[in-house]
């Protein structure tokens, strides 16, 4: 044995060690640990650059620990992809203040003891690429993960804090996750005040044990796939700055990323109860991401987010839960904000989920994009809401809705990506590189933490490791469970919105734990959604359902708003003739309805009829853009009307140079429209709506694709059911 053993007696966190053993004499650091590691013993390594020359295995030792003094950094062989250490079993192991470099390798640290887990300021600096390893989730010999901590007893539990792992690696590879957390995991596992970041198979994949994972504070950041993913009873995120910013990324390919998602609740075992609290979530505009924050339509529970700031500028919902395949969980949404400046789909959407509940929320999007869609959520509720959107404020389709206190207009808290340590409930401060570091004393490449690696698109983890030979089998999580398929969420979402990111069957990671083997290949659950895809073909979605819904539209539409109920248009002053175009709300439900359309001639507002006449619609040259809501525009022009686009449960859009008309749909039930023109209409595509036998009109129905005519002539009148109708006779209203 080495100088020093036999030294006092000492206690680290919570650890009794009767024999503390100096390893500064330490050559093969691999064989150094294994002839030294014996229950109630802790290895002190002086600061110093120590080699393991492979696997390091340590199995079933009892308050066993390995300490490093000063900066104490290990290297692994070149191209190495395996566990650098594999310690596995016993009652109260320590891993404390080591870094591992990774550079030109990919090695995994397994600290799997059955109880007591206690990781404090580990470190993982370095590329994190080995030119042995494959870049596809499907390759047998990808890329092990970073970390795999595990608490094999179901009692049993732990803590993580103050990790540093920052990768550098290929994005769009599915290849390595940061923290894997799989199935050998039963007891409970904090990561406390951690950073995570440049991980192209998820940050933290928390969601396929049966354990909790607590993540609380900390900032994972530029992760492929996710920045967290939980979603096992009683796991929750709180405290947690998820970013993704391309422009910040280590990774040489960072546009390639796949879906740069924040948040993910997903489990392949139901799951419920898990929590999102006091986060706050950035996904730049750069990041190809489908959500700021998503659950997953295997994860049937409960769920709650609360006190919690998402900012999504690129074009993915702030917020969606999907449709759950088993059971009917519902969402609790309180004290939560929804910003950024994408402008298509939805801040928040949640389908299928009955009983959910949005309180206390604001809502504040831009172009046409709409604030809240709840589709299929009966029993639901929206209340004390703040929702500021340039498309529809609220938007229900299926849904019973009790609403009250819903404001329009206003400004929304943005993300606050300065804090991020916890400190027993929400976050305080603590700065992204920096901090983390601290508390180990090696190196500061962690410092820049903060930086943000990749974006977006969706996940799948492939780790699969099968490496351990030692006798303590590992946790080799063949994960295919990232092949989850949002394939629900297409379900109301039209496919037009198809982002592809998230196409990837997520065969998820292969961490590797001995002794246990924690293989998820069962996981193949259905991340697939992941991909961005899934959820563009809903996006679309959001318009969803016909019946939609709309209320506390928050587009600022103030005069708009003078009737409300239902609406008739007997209940409206008919227009005069001097209006040449009358749109009109003809909903029963309410809602903003945007538009925008162009003439070749001069083009003013009318009032005709008692149309409004506001701020909240304008007119630049030849074209106007506004909206109306529970009420009708009237405009007067010169010339021609050369490009219409209104957008409702289904959008029309003119286009007379093209001299086509189209109308695109957003319900998979369909959605019934009609146009007439003074020539005639004849379909350029599949659609078989019969026309009328001169030719004329038409009256048919949409689903969640598009039917698209050729015409003649000028247009008369379009409308779409029981939502909105247009006209450049007005005298056709009166018929």
């Amino acid at each position: 044995m080495l100088a020093g053993e036999g030294a006092a007696a000492t206690e680290r966190h919570g650890i009794s060690f009767d024999n503390v053993v100096d390893m500064g004499d330490a050559g093969d650091a691999t064989s150094a640990i294994e002839d030294a590691a014996e229950s109630n013993t802790l290895l002190k390594f002086p600061s110093g650059d120590y080699e393991l020359s492979g696997q390091t295995n340590v199995s079933g030792k009892s308050n066993f620990g390995i300490v490093g003094e000063g900066d104490v950094t290990f290297t692994v062989p070149d191209d190495y992809n395996g566990k650098a250490l594999n310690i596995n079993g016993g009652d109260g192991v320590l891993v404390e203040n080591i870094t591992i470099d990774q550079s030109n390798a990919t090695p995994d640290v397994q600290v799997a003891p059955d109880d007591n887990l206690q990781v404090h300021g580990l470190k993982m600096l370095g590329e994190g690429i080995s030119s042995s390893t494959g870049q596809s989730k499907g390759d047998s010999d990808a890329a092990l993960q970073a970390f795999s901590p595990m608490v094999r007893s179901s009692g049993g539990s732990g803590t993580v804090q103050d990790i540093v792992l920052h990768n550098e690696g290929r994005m769009g590879a599915y290849g390595r996750v940061g923290v894997w957390i799989g199935e050998e995991n039963k007891g409970t596992i904090p990561l406390r005040n951690c950073n995570v970041e440049g991980f192209s198979g998820n940050g933290v994949y928390g969601s396929r044990t049966s354990g909790e994972v607590h993540v609380e504070g900390g900032l994972y950041k530029n992760n492929d796939l996710s920045q967290v993913r939980i979603g096992s009873n009683g796991s929750y995120v709180d405290g947690v700055t998820a970013v993704v910013d391309v422009s910040e990324s280590r990774s040489d390919n960072a546009g390639e990323m796949l879906n740069g998602s924040g948040i993910r609740i997903e489990s392949d075992r139901g799951g419920s109860g898990a929590a999102i609290r006091n986060c706050d979530v950035s996904i730049g505009s750069e990041a190809n991401a489908d959500t700021g924050i998503k659950v997953f339509p295997n994860y049937s529970g409960d769920f709650t987010i609360e006190n919690t700031r998402v900012e999504m500028n690129s074009e993915g919902y702030g917020i969606r839960a999907s449709n759950p395949d088993g059971g009917s969980g519902s969402g609790t949404l309180k004290g939560v904000s929804v910003t950024g400046d994408a402008t298509s789909l939805v801040g928040i959407l949640i389908q299928g989920r009955d009983g959910t509940t949005i309180e206390d929320c604001c809502v504040e999007t831009e172009g046409s994009r709409k604030g809240i869609f709840l589709e299929n959520c009966s029993d639901s509720r929206v209340a004390n809401t703040t929702i500021s959107a340039g498309g529809k404020g609220l938007q229900l389709s299926g849904s019973d809705v009790e609403q009250s206190n819903i404001s329009q207009g206003g400004s929304c808290p943005a993300p606050s990506l300065s804090s991020s340590s916890y400190d027993g409930s929400s976050v305080s401060s603590v700065e992204d590189d920096s901090e983390d570091e601290s508390s180990s004393d090696s190196e500061d490449e962690s410092s820049s933490d903060s930086e943000e690696s990749s974006d977006d698109s969706d996940e799948s983890d492939s780790s699969s490791d099968s490496d351990d030979s030692s006798s303590d089998s590992d946790d080799s999580s063949s994960d295919s469970d990232d092949s989850s398929s949002d394939s629900d969420d297409s379900s109301s979402e039209s496919s037009d919105d198809s982002s592809s990111d998230d196409s990837s069957s997520d065969s998820e990671e292969s961490s590797d734990e001995s002794d246990s083997d924690d293989s998820d290949d069962s996981d193949s659950s259905e991340d697939s959604e992941d991909s961005s895809s899934d959820d563009s073909s809903s996006d679309s979605e959001e318009s969803s359902d016909d019946s939609d819904e709309s209320s506390g539209n928050s587009d600022g539409s103030g005069s708009d708003n003078e009737l409300s109920g239902d609406i008739d248009e007997s209940d409206m002053p008919e227009p005069e003739d001097s209006a040449n175009l009358v749109i009109t709300d003809t909903s029963t439900e309410g809602g903003r309805i945007p538009y925008e359309f162009s003439t070749s001639g001069d083009l003013e507002k009318s009032q005709t009829g008692g149309a409004t006449q506001d701020d909240n619609d304008d007119i630049s040259d030849n074209t106007a853009t506004g909206g109306v809501q529970s009420y009708r525009d009237a405009y007067e022009y010169e010339g021609e009307l050369v490009a219409l686009e209104v957008e409702d449960y289904a959008t029309i859009k003119l286009d007379d140079d093209a001299g086509t008309i189209t109308v695109m749909g957003e319900d998979e039930s369909g959605t019934e429209y009609s146009l007439e023109v003074t020539g005639t209409l004849e379909h350029i595509d599949d659609s078989s709506d019969p026309i009328s036998d001169d030719g004329s009109s038409v009256s048919g129905g949409v689903g969640s694709f598009r039917d698209e005519y050729s015409y003649t002539g000028k247009l008369v009148q379009a409308s779409i059911d029981d939502s909105v109708s247009i006209t450049t006779d007005p005298e056709t209203l009166d018929e």
